[in-house]
């Protein structure tokens, strides 16, 4: 059995059972339906937070300062809420796309999740108010109901993703049941809907409450903070150079095997990204270091130039061969490269099973990474801080999502130069297998 072989009958099989797994494909799909928030969000806190403010600086801007000093406050809201309470965007987007597998109502299962993602996350009280002016409507020495809102950002959203599955697999075994309230076929079908809800809030209520009463006494603490100190190494395992090196070497292993690299891991991804980039943001509004370095677009900013593969080198490396074919495929996909998307290259040239075109396409992300990994530990570029849509072609996406940093700007720019000469021996290579094969023939 040959290389090929193996790959097709060994590896494939594996990684299209991992792609289509229905919770991989429901934390894809909602962390999906969370992103254009988020990336509004975290593009509103750049805006807030631009290298204007220091007057040791050439970029000091006067008007800017001033700006700030007056509304800031209000300006910075729509990241409040939005990255500010990430998980609740993302649990309904969990659970309303695993319900919507499962042929039950989306809806149902999306507020069923956020129910119970709030009973375990979202701890409420009654304090008083201490101040000497009346703030927000409240009046001195009064008291006013508060909810604990720290775990509804990233911090929460392992909670998310757990309350998600387990809210709508509930829902499921009492539908599949009938342990629902029957009413009579008269009765509209939106009330139906809602009193279809009724056992399973209750069952959610009491679980959810039982589970918090239970590690609140016994370990004192709350099960978001249980759930984050559980998935701690991981964050901080994945944060590391060997791990994200890891991490693109299984995406672009599932490319070569003809799977979509990025959609089968991005759904364990995101969750680690998204926490990274949270704690960056809330440094940066603390005018703290960022600690994390993969975090948001990290990826796609400074590896994936032109798709995964950083095949916007292979493009142009393409456009410069002289087979005829290559090149019309080079030009076919250089416009949509510029945009990240590469799937005509992947299938036109072909990468997928082409071991000519398949090394360079695994080792040139790595080397990606341990260049801009390797900057960006010692401070030469800045870190990731703001989340930008993955269609941004990479030079601008880099500038951008590292804070307006021009190095970073230039760095990929220079990466991209990089591959496309460390993929010319490859496509000389494959340019004289393909003459040989239409000798052949």
């Amino acid at each position: 059995m040959n290389f090929q072989d193996f790959i097709e009958t060994n590896l494939v099989p594996i990684a299209s059972k991992i792609g289509s797994n229905r919770y991989l494909i429901a934390l894809r799909d909602g962390f999906t339906f969370s992103m254009p928030f988020l990336i509004v969000g975290s593009f509103i806190l750049l805006l807030v937070n631009l290298p204007f403010t220091d007057s040791q600086t050439l970029l000091y801007q006067q008007w800017y300062v001033d700006l700030m000093a007056k509304y800031k406050g209000n300006l910075v809201q729509p990241f409040y809420v939005s990255m500010g309470i990430m998980s609740i965007f993302v649990v309904f987007g969990i659970g309303y796309n695993l319900s919507n597998h499962y042929k039950l109502s989306g809806i149902t299962g999306g507020f069923l999740s956020l129910y119970t993602f709030l009973i375990l996350a979202g701890q409420s009280d009654w304090i008083p108010y201490g101040g000497d002016v009346a703030k927000w409507g409240i009046e001195p020495n009064a008291w006013f109901p508060v909810i604990d809102a720290r775990y509804f950002s990233a911090q929460g959203v392992f909670t998310a993703i757990i309350s998600a599955i387990f809210s709508v697999e509930v829902y499921r075994f009492l539908v599949q049941r009938n342990m629902s309230i029957k009413l009579p076929e008269s009765v509209p079908p939106a009330v139906l809907k809602s009193f279809e809800a009724l056992v399973p809030v209750v069952v959610l209520s009491i679980v959810a409450q039982s589970v918090n009463i239970a590690i609140q006494s016994s370990l004192g603490s709350l099960f978001p903070e249980i759930i984050m100190n559980m998935f701690r190494p991981v964050l901080q395992i994945s944060d590391t150079l060997v791990g994200t090196l890891m991490i693109s070497f299984v995406v672009h292993m599932l490319w070569f095997c003809g799977l979509h690299g990025t959609n089968v891991i991005i759904a364990l991804l995101n969750p680690i990204i998204l926490t990274n980039l949270d704690f960056n943001i809330r440094a940066l509004s603390d005018n703290l270091p960022l600690p994390h370095i993969l975090a948001g677009g990290f990826l796609d900013s400074f590896v994936y130039i032109g798709g995964s593969g950083a095949t916007l080198g292979l493009v142009i490396a393409m456009m410069l061969s002289k087979s005829q074919h290559l090149k019309a495929i080079g030009r076919l996909s250089f416009a949509p490269g510029l945009f990240n998307i590469n799937e005509p290259i992947m299938f036109g040239a072909p990468i997928v099973l082409n071991p000519i075109l398949g090394i360079p396409f695994v080792l040139i992300p790595m080397f990606n990474i341990i260049v801009a990994y390797t900057l960006t530990n010692f401070g030469i570029i800045e870190k990731v801080r703001t989340l930008v849509p993955w269609t941004t072609p990479a030079p601008i996406a880099a500038f951008l999502s590292t804070g307006l940093d021009i190095k970073s700007f230039v760095l990929v720019f220079l990466l991209l130069i990089i591959s496309v000469f460390m993929y010319l021996p490859f496509i000389k290579a494959y340019d004289k297998f393909l003459l040989l094969q239409e000798k052949e023939s």
